[in-house]
């Protein structure tokens, strides 16, 4: 069905895996509206509790295809190809790094290689990030006479604004190591174990109650812009809305039997 990318949903888990490895798994606009189309799905997927993001090859996401993107402007104008393929996007519903972001499901995002531009983008909104040994960063934006779009917004939230800026603005690259001393990724881990953590990582995830783990991710995204008093009214209705669920009283239930919860989403 999809040109540019992989979809595939097991245990609970969808995987998506971009799948331009000539290219280092560099966006197209093909490639962007497949994603988008995918987070869709993903979002009003009572099966899919979890996503994993990967790319295929020596890349997760090389940025964006400037070839690509040099032909869009060639055709009808720079103005006008930023116009079209880019300001749609700030639209959550289909701007894809924010998306990852905003999407209620966990996301995972399994680094295998090569990152860059759009593709940290990607990397950063997700809320979990293990890196194989042989990935490496590089949020090159300011090389291409741009702003580091999505990268600029998640950083300073993910590594304080120090090492933020220094990403941002100098643009080098910095490999695995580096991010975990950062503390940008969860984990870095051999190459060939990378999908194994990954999965691991979403079996635990899949393992609690998933409206639940919906409703943290919510409740972490939402708090950065939230005083403590608008934080205790949130999180008094979501629990309240929780408590109420199947799942909430299976875990009670699981609780005083003393045996593990089987949950449903429910």
């Amino acid at each position: 069905m999809y040109q540019t990318i992989k979809w595939e949903v097991r245990e609970h888990t969808g995987i998506l895996t971009l799948n331009r490895p000539d290219r280092l798994n560099a966006l197209d606009t093909a490639m962007r509206n497949e994603i988008a189309d995918v987070v869709r799905k993903a979002e009003f997927d009572p099966e899919v509790w979890t996503l994993i993001l990967t790319g295929t090859g020596r890349g997760f996401c090389s940025g964006a295809d400037l070839k690509a993107r040099a032909a869009a402007e060639d055709a009808v104008g720079a103005a006008n190809a930023n116009s079209v393929t880019v300001q749609p996007m700030f639209d959550v519903q289909y701007y894809y790094p924010i998306a990852f972001g905003e999407l209620s499901k966990p996301v995972i995002a399994a680094v295998n290689g090569v990152t860059r531009g759009a593709g940290n983008n990607m990397a950063f909104a997700a809320d979990f990030r293990i890196a194989s040994e042989q990935a490496n960063f590089g949020c090159n934006f300011v090389e291409r006479g741009l702003m580091g779009e999505a990268s600029a917004y998640y950083l300073p939230r993910l590594v304080g604004m120090a090492i933020a800026t220094e990403i941002c603005m100098l643009g080098e690259p910095f490999d695995a190591a580096q991010a975990k001393a950062w503390g940008l990724v969860n984990k870095v881990v051999p190459h060939d174990k990378l999908m194994d953590e990954a999965m691991a990582l979403a079996r635990k995830l899949n393992s609690k109650a998933p409206l639940a783990v919906r409703m943290t991710k919510l409740a972490l995204r939402r708090a950065h812009g939230q005083s403590a008093e608008q934080f205790v009214d949130m999180q008094n209705t979501m629990n309240t809305k929780l408590r109420v669920t199947a799942d909430a009283k299976e875990a009670l239930a699981a609780f005083i039997e003393k045996r593990p919860a089987k949950f449903t989403g429910t």
